[in-house]
């Protein structure tokens, strides 16, 4: 793909959910065309059913406002982030993060493998922004401000604008509103994640765990995600429309 200079140009991290279907389709209205992006992950069945919502985006919007470049694989660069985790004892996590959680720790690992890739291809691209769904009524650390503004300021590093569209948006019923408003019955086939596993209730997470996922953070993942950028780690398509 050749290189761009636009600085409405934006890579969304499209899971084919009404998330980031809404978040697409605003952003196509304030003017960027959308690179859509989606990503088989170490724990996920179903991804090609992404490209059904990526047609009905192009359908609707066409395709000089709307791209899909692909399904991709994270999973090499998220085992570089869980190897330290993998070999410590849980005393010894405790020690050096802090309480730490399972399910949130597959959350940080995850969607931390999505943001390298994405900076990688952008950087490829030049492409400076790059849009993600995340809502923090959901109740994950990794779409809690404590974590987006340090992944905002992560991709800084890189000149690269990260943007939650919807990160404020609390209720579903608004959610499928705005989406029946464009023209969109609000139903979508998405990949699932299998071990995704919000708090009960809707509860936000607990301040030590929000830290612990925070220190998981600047600690082990930054530096190999600067050290994997730097180095270009080699991206590949799965399925492309």
């Amino acid at each position: 793909m050749s290189k761009r200079n636009s600085k409405k140009d934006v890579i969304v991290l499209f899971s084919g959910g009404k998330d980031s279907f809404l978040t697409a389709c605003q952003l196509i209205e304030e003017g960027f065309k959308v690179y859509l992006v989606c990503f088989e992950t170490f724990a996920g069945i179903a991804s090609k059913n992404v490209k059904y919502g990526a047609r009905r985006i192009i359908k609707k919007y066409g395709a000089d406002k709307a791209e899909f470049l692909g399904s991709y694989s994270n999973v090499g660069i998220w085992r570089e982030f869980v190897f330290p985790f993998l070999n410590m004892k849980p005393s010894q996590l405790i020690a050096e993060f802090g309480e730490i959680t399972t399910s949130q720790f597959n959350c940080l690992t995850c969607r931390s493998a999505m943001y390298v890739w994405v900076i990688i291809k952008a950087k490829q691209m030049n492409v400076t922004v790059v849009a993600d769904g995340a809502r923090k009524s959901q109740g994950f650390v990794i779409e809690l401000p404590c974590m987006t503004e340090r992944f905002k300021s992560f991709f800084a590093e890189f000149g690269i604008t990260l943007m939650f569209p919807v990160i404020d948006l609390e209720s579903d019923l608004r959610l499928k509103n705005l989406l029946l408003a464009r023209g969109f019955v609000p139903k979508v086939i998405e990949p699932q994640c299998l071990i995704g596993v919000p708090l009960p209730g809707g509860k936000e997470p607990e301040k030590d765990v929000q830290d612990a996922v925070l220190q998981y953070f600047n600690k082990v993942i930054v530096p190999k995600a600067r050290e994997l950028i730097s180095n270009n780690f080699p991206i590949t398509a799965k399925d492309i429309i």
